[in-house]
């Protein structure tokens, strides 16, 4: 039985330093260059696995050195890989991620070959159902459909990382026990809608358990229908918010795998993401849990 399956993007990352933004046409030096591996599902399944959870990862790579890759990161990381395929002649996902020093702003640039999106027919759905909980992006909308409802069916919680509205996106947030969505996305769902304002009516219209919204820098936003929480992100000197919102990701299942209130779970998920941004890329920097705790710890002082 795995604590996690995770059903989603996995990518490399090259990231490049910069002490500024350039302009068109301007040559500037990089303060910093690495490449490691990243993807939503992907980084969450790394900072789970590093805190002590079974994770096994569903989803394709190309017959190329981004997939190789990418699988050995994983692999590396304790990461069950029997349901990752490669896909002959297909390239695998990866980013160019410039981050400005100072605020540890990212701008990301990106290419998916269509060829890897993962099918229905591919899924393993037993390892699903024994499953302690299933982590879903939603970028590949048909197959995280048929996964959540083969989760709820067998009484697992389904957690949805919400960044992107697309085909049957409303189906898969009827279908999700925990949406958690990214600043932009209940804008993007209900047009002209706030943040907050949008994760009451996520909460509202698809009934999930709860409903919260990731708001940067600021912390988080969530509801489950008996109280409103917001909880503020901890003070760090951000050197790259790459990976962040994965990072809450992670922190969310990992409270919630161990029984905490929803307040407490906020506030695990927003010390993990505010934590891994001391450092240079989306997994460089995960933080321990004894450093999460610590953190939570200093800030209820």
């Amino acid at each position: 039985m795995f604590d996690v399956v995770g059903i989603g993007l996995n990518a490399v990352d090259y990231l490049v330093g910069l002490p500024r933004f350039p302009v068109p046409g301007e040559k500037l030096r990089m303060s910093a260059f690495s490449r490691e591996g990243g993807g939503q599902v992907a980084t969450a399944l790394v900072a789970l696995s590093r805190w002590g959870l079974r994770c096994k990862y569903v989803g394709n790579v190309g017959d190329d050195e981004h997939g190789r890759l990418s699988s050995l990161l994983l692999s590396r990381e304790g990461i069950d890989l029997a349901h990752a395929r490669t896909v002959p002649g297909a390239s695998s996902q990866f980013a160019v991620i410039l981050v400005e020093e100072g605020t540890g702003e990212r701008t990301i640039l990106w290419d998916r070959d269509p060829r890897i999106r993962v099918s229905p027919e591919g899924l393993p759905l037993d390892d699903i159902r024994r499953a302690r909980a299933l982590l879903l992006d939603g970028h590949d909308v048909p197959p995280a459909i048929v996964a959540a409802r083969t989760a709820r069916a067998a009484g697992v919680p389904v957690v949805l990382d919400a960044e992107k509205v697309q085909e049957g996106t409303e189906e898969l947030l009827s279908h999700s026990d925990h949406i958690v969505s990214a600043g932009h996305f209940p804008g993007v769902l209900f047009p002209g809608t706030s943040a907050e304002d949008g994760a009451r009516e996520i909460l509202r219209r698809y009934g999930p358990g709860t409903s919260t919204v990731t708001l940067g820098h600021l912390g988080a936003f969530g509801c489950d229908g008996r109280e409103e929480i917001f909880s503020p992100s901890i003070r760090v000197e951000a050197v790259d918010t790459t990976g962040a919102g994965d990072i809450f990701h992670a922190g969310f299942l990992h409270a919630l795998l161990g029984g905490l209130p929803f307040r407490e779970i906020l506030a695990f998920a927003n010390a993990a993401a505010g934590l891994s941004c001391r450092g240079f890329g989306g997994r460089a920097a995960i933080p321990t849990i004894e450093a999460i705790r610590a953190a939570i710890g200093s800030r209820e002082r």
